[in-house]
């Protein structure tokens, strides 16, 4: 039985399935396989099935990938933020009048005016990439919520 749930194959799932429905497994394999298919998003008809003779819910697969999706976007949102304030922080003290800006334009340096709106643009696009990230986190968000709240209700 394999050790990490992560490296397993749609093939190797249903193998190890066949086998439990083949009584062929031992009770530690067996503990083993439920705790793959808790943890695994792999699905056939074979895998349906056996989750279901095991009681394994859905519901608790599905609610572990959302949370999963919850903390990856949280961490996604939460560098975007650090480099956003970073960047801010970083042209508000260093983009006066009495400092000089100097980009870099596929290896040529720009000085001068030219440089500091390109910082601008950048900055820019940092704000609105922020703005779309944060509506994105708000619609997963509230598509958990939706599904917890249609779980809460259905029992």
């Amino acid at each position: 039985m394999k050790q990490n749930t992560r490296h397993i194959t749609l093939e190797e799932a249903e193998q190890l399935c066949q086998l439990y429905m083949d009584c062929k497994l031992s009770v530690l394999e067996e503990t083993e396989l439920e705790y793959v298919l808790m943890q695994s998003e792999l699905d056939s008809t074979l895998i349906s099935e056996t989750r279901t003779m095991m009681g394994i819910s859905q519901s608790v697969n599905l609610q572990m990938s959302k949370k999963h999706l919850l903390l990856t976007w949280g961490w996604r949102v939460a560098v975007c933020v650090a480099i956003l304030i970073g960047s801010i922080v970083f042209l508000q003290n260093y983009t006066t009048n009495e400092t000089d800006c100097i980009a870099y334009v596929e290896g040529t340096e720009v000085s001068g005016e030219k440089a500091k709106v390109i910082a601008e643009a950048d900055v820019a696009r940092m704000e609105q990439f922020m703005r779309t990230v944060e509506t994105q986190r708000s619609t997963e968000q509230a598509k958990v919520e939706q599904f917890m709240n249609h779980k809460n209700n259905s029992r």
